[in-house]
């Protein structure tokens, strides 16, 4: 699913984007609460949005609102992760021929076991909450997919599992990602595309690895640089070395060797 938004106001500025299917974009920067209805088509902007070469109108809208998910988290509570995920499906009015087959097919796609929907919510750890939010807003079969922060609080093994679900997503059943994110290092190692938002205003967008190589313009806009890159950057700028930029830090080292 491709979404274009052409023209379309944004806190009294005209911008213009490009969402295509089977890509995870990155986007920055401080209160940008009010980009996020847009982008999930909460919200008819002025300006055109147009949905796989069919311009949005007030009459379809919510034919198209169902493809897109702001994926938000749960929260811990004494409630059953069955009901939960039968409730999200008669809210949402889905038409679902085998509810049970669906909820276990979702639980499936995200790697978690169906016995799960025995347990009430406070009895999960935290990477089960997040992979429970995704196989939940995976019930309306988005073909977009927004989510907030989807690391945090997440140790280095269980962010894996994560960006492996993100991955799978993505390449096998062909979803767009957004990660609305302030970590820098999540971004540039994770996205394809980068959205940097300041003063109510898209500033620049484009590819994630040559966006972020714009240390110097980034910097003077106050956005944070990923640890990676930095170090390269001052490698090149104070020591003369000839390295590349990587978003691995075992390509650097083999780069190190290489040139010293």
């Amino acid at each position: 699913m491709e979404i274009k938004f052409i023209n379309c106001e944004y806190k009294e500025k005209i911008v213009s984007l490009t969402f295509e299917p089977s890509k995870i974009y990155g986007i920055t920067g401080k209160n940008i609460e009010e980009l996020i209805p847009i982008i999930s088509l909460r919200e008819i902007c002025k300006g055109q949005i147009i949905v796989d070469e069919n311009k949005i109108t007030k009459d379809n809208i919510k034919e198209h609102q169902r493809k897109v998910s702001f994926v938000t988290a749960i929260k811990s509570a004494q409630i059953n992760i069955y009901n939960i995920m039968v409730e999200y499906i008669k809210r949402n009015n889905l038409i679902i021929k085998d509810p049970i087959k669906k909820i276990k097919d979702s639980l499936k796609i995200v790697g978690l076991e169906d016995n799960i929907l025995n347990k009430n919510i406070y009895e999960t750890s935290t990477s089960e909450k997040k992979l429970l939010s995704f196989a939940i807003y995976l019930l309306s079969n988005p073909e977009v997919l927004i989510i907030e922060e989807p690391f945090k609080c997440l140790d280095k093994q269980n962010e894996k599992k994560i960006i492996m679900l993100l991955q799978r997503l993505k390449e096998q059943f062909k979803k767009t990602i957004i990660i609305i994110s302030e970590d820098s290092n999540i971004l540039y190692k994770y996205t394809n595309e980068m959205i940097f938002v300041k003063n109510n205003e898209i500033l620049i967008t484009g590819k994630t690895e040559e966006l972020y190589l714009k240390v110097e313009y980034l910097k003077k806009n106050r956005f944070d640089i990923p640890e990676i890159v930095e170090f390269t950057h001052l490698a090149k700028k104070k020591k003369e070395v000839k390295i590349d930029y990587h978003k691995d830090v075992r390509d650097i080292i083999k780069d190190i060797y290489k040139h010293i």
